[in-house]
């Protein structure tokens, strides 16, 4: 995936109705949550550490270039749904992201045996993402990644309509757990909300900025943040962090 820019901006939720009436000017919905009833979708990850909590420690050290390793699926559990195995690297103020996806009855199976050829799926363009897997696994084993964090929020996800290869996102009611087994990832118990009456705007771009995106954020007000959600979620349930070497499915 090409490296993109992404900026962050933590909002009030009463503002949510005004700027995506304004958003909507500009763009459309995409087609993931064009789709859905309320017009947004779930998004499930479990994020993946060392036991000492190196991508956690990184993050608040300000490190410029860092990795986020993540399991991430969508929606309400189906027989075939799908899990994505995501790499998702920072270098200064770019993002960019190794994913590779697999039938989530399959995950146990994947790290097992190691078998990307087996158990990975083609991408849309045809392409199996063995070579994604691969980079997976090889920081899973290598660093003993063990999972930390479910991070669970709902996603309003909007495409640019003049071009500028535009996404912006609303993720509201961001919640979250900690040390989770992989079976959890569609558990709603024991969630804890990271930003009560708050939802994150990101902007995320390749090149371009377009002159409207500015003028909204100048007219509400809105400051640009550094954001995990990921930190945070760890953040409000560091009381309840442990890890154990047995990691269940």
């Amino acid at each position: 995936m090409a490296s993109r820019l992404e900026y962050k901006y933590l909002v009030p939720e009463n503002l949510l109705p005004k700027i995506r009436a304004e958003v909507l000017i500009y763009t459309n919905y995409d087609p993931y949550a064009e789709i859905r009833p309320n017009k947004d979708y779930t998004v499930r990850s479990i994020y993946l550490d060392t036991v000492d909590l190196l991508c956690y420690i990184e993050k608040y050290e300000g490190y410029k270039i860092r990795n986020k390793y993540r399991i991430r699926v969508y929606n309400e559990p189906k027989e075939d749904s799908l899990v994505f195995l995501e790499i998702k690297r920072k270098n200064e103020n770019f993002i960019s992201k190794d994913r590779a996806k697999l039938y989530l009855n399959d995950l146990q199976s994947l790290f097992h045996s190691k078998n990307v050829e087996e158990y990975v799926l083609a991408r849309v363009d045809g392409i199996g993402g063995y070579d994604e897997a691969k980079k997976f696994l090889f920081h899973y084993f290598s660093k003993q990644l063990v999972p930390s964090s479910l991070v669970v929020y709902e996603r309003e996800a909007f495409v640019g309509k003049f071009g500028y290869d535009l996404r912006l996102t609303f993720d509201k009611n961001l919640r979250g757990s900690v040390n989770p087994a992989y079976k959890d990832i569609f558990e709603e118990r024991n969630l804890r909300a990271a930003f009560p009456n708050y939802f994150i705007l990101e902007v995320k771009f390749h090149q371009t900025f377009p002159a409207w995106i500015p003028r909204m954020i100048t007219k509400y007000g809105l400051q640009r943040i550094s954001i995990s959600k990921y930190t945070n979620c760890i953040d409000i349930n560091k009381n309840q962090m442990h890890f154990s070497s047995s990691l269940a499915f």
